[in-house]
């Protein structure tokens, strides 16, 4: 995990694994938590969600592998590997994992 001010941190996630069993909760695995943004792994195995929560700045995910679904306040869309989303500020939103899935989820703070 990366912190404080650094002109070149480089986080290497393709070893970071963070699946919990199936039905078990999800634990994002914190990679870089800076004075200014935060960024996130989750790996979700299929059939896993992460529990909707309303967050106070933008969220920007980008999918790394698998399939699933995000929603967003009353909107529902599918993600895949290479999908890039932002969520704004205030909205609640939900990921769940059709397959197995890994999202980085980057927050400017």
């Amino acid at each position: 995990m990366c912190c404080g001010r650094m002109t070149i941190h480089i986080v290497e996630t393709r070893d970071v694994m963070n699946a919990s069993p199936d039905g078990a909760a999800v634990t994002p695995t914190p990679l870089i938590d800076a004075d200014d943004v935060r960024a996130l792994l989750l790996n979700l195995a299929a059939g896993q969600s992460v529990a909707p929560c309303r967050m106070s700045s933008p969220v920007l995910y980008y999918v790394i592998e698998g399939q699933g679904y995000l929603r967003v306040d009353d909107e529902q869309a599918g993600l895949q590997a290479g999908s890039l989303v932002v969520v704004p500020a205030g909205a609640v939103r939900a990921i769940s994992a059709a397959d197995p899935l890994r999202v980085l989820a980057v927050q400017v703070l």
